[in-house]
């Protein structure tokens, strides 16, 4: 599935805020983005990863590996 341009902008925003590569998978809603969180104790980069994910349709983060991981979804590849 080719990714929108707000999907790419969103992950090329979330890789300079987080300064490392971040995951596109195709979901059956759209484009979920998703990567490591960040250190607790990194405010500055919480910010600036918060104020990327807030852009997205939905966001959030789980531990369920033992590495927290932030997630966002773009649903905008939704085609009817």
């Amino acid at each position: 599935m080719p990714i929108s341009l707000r999907a790419a902008a969103l992950r090329t925003a979330l890789e300079r805020a987080l300064d490392e590569p971040v995951h596109a998978l195709a979901i059956p809603r759209g484009i979920r983005i998703q990567a490591p969180a960040p250190d607790t104790s990194d405010t500055s980069r919480w910010r600036a990863v918060l104020a990327v994910l807030r852009s997205a349709d939905s966001w959030g983060s789980n531990d369920t590996t033992d590495t927290p991981e932030i997630w966002a979804v773009v649903e905008d590849e939704v085609t009817p």
